[in-house]
């Protein structure tokens, strides 16, 4: 029999984690986290990681497992998720797949191609534009030879816009080329549930989070980071919450306009998730605001499960 898991997908801020919870506790599930920030240890409260509380109701993975000076690959994601996946078909655990990481979730539903090695000398001269011209000129670049992929990504992400860069120099083929490519993936089925919501409530939620945030000890949690050792130039600083609240406490902004910057941020984040999602196939979408959301849901799983 082939392994289903369920997964559940959507804008930050949109309640993916709440309905997953109670979704887990009727599936007899376990949750395997989507997301590319909750990977780092030490990083709680900007990556809205789930609760003590949440943690204890239903196992959770792929969440606190690597420092934040470490790299965590699309192609890392899908070996450990893949692994869980078909560990939990042996034990009749229903896998949910939950998060918003678009790269995470296509490296699984279409698998990930090999992309041929770059040389050393593309790196080094991207990094030299970098120094010479900065990172708007590098997205810049970008947007002109693969505006697709552009438009996918944050225009300060500059871990994503140089590797985008580095295929294209490097291969002739575009970034968004190679994911736009099926490579060999195990045999698993996915239920694919997207969840959005009005635009207005959305921005709303995030909007609240970001509060919420910041009345938890973010400033706090990335100052203790810094203290511990970690530059701020680590993959685990870069996430959305992180580079701005670190431009705060580097007095490169006020604290008012750091929260102005990390809310923006964030909303241009969930637009950007949105665009990806749905390029997916076979979504069954949801609007979290509908009246019983969770029964919903729940009939769509058990439908598509015995199908």
């Amino acid at each position: 029999m082939t392994p289903t898991a369920a997964a559940i997908f959507g804008p930050t801020a949109v309640g993916k984690t709440d309905l997953s919870l109670r979704l887990a506790q009727e599936f007899n599930g376990q949750i395997i986290s989507v997301d590319s920030m909750q990977v780092y240890k030490y990083l709680d409260i900007g990556t809205a990681k789930p609760s003590q509380d949440e943690l204890s109701a239903v196992k959770h993975h792929l969440i606190d497992i690597i420092e934040p000076d470490k790299k965590y690959s699309a192609a890392d994601f899908r070996d450990s998720a893949e692994t869980l996946i078909m560990q939990f078909a042996q034990s009749g655990i229903m896998p949910l797949l939950v998060g918003g990481t678009g790269l995470y979730y296509n490296a699984l539903f279409r698998g990930l191609i090999d992309i041929p090695p770059v040389s050393q000398d593309v790196r080094m001269k991207l990094n030299e534009l970098y120094t010479e011209k900065g990172q708007p000129y590098l997205y810049g670049m970008l947007q002109e030879h693969d505006p697709d992929y552009a438009s996918r990504i944050h225009a300060n992400d500059k871990q994503r816009t140089n590797r985008a860069l580095e295929v294209y120099l490097g291969t002739g083929r575009t970034f968004s080329s190679y994911l736009a490519t099926d490579n060999h993936k195990k045999n698993i089925r996915y239920i694919k549930i997207g969840l959005n919501t009005d635009r207005n409530i959305l921005y709303e939620r995030i909007n609240r989070r970001v509060d919420i945030m910041m009345d938890m000890g973010l400033t706090d949690e990335v100052r203790n980071v810094l203290a511990m050792g970690y530059p701020e130039s680590c993959p685990g600083m870069k996430g959305i919450g992180y580079k701005e609240t670190i431009d705060y406490l580097n007095n490169r902004c006020s604290e008012e306009e750091m929260i102005y910057n990390i809310k923006q941020n964030t909303r241009h984040y969930a637009k950007r998730q949105l665009t990806w999602f749905r390029s997916i196939d076979d979504v069954q979408w949801f609007d979290v605001s509908e009246n019983d959301i969770f029964t919903k849901v729940k009939k769509y799983i058990h439908q598509k499960m015995e199908e």
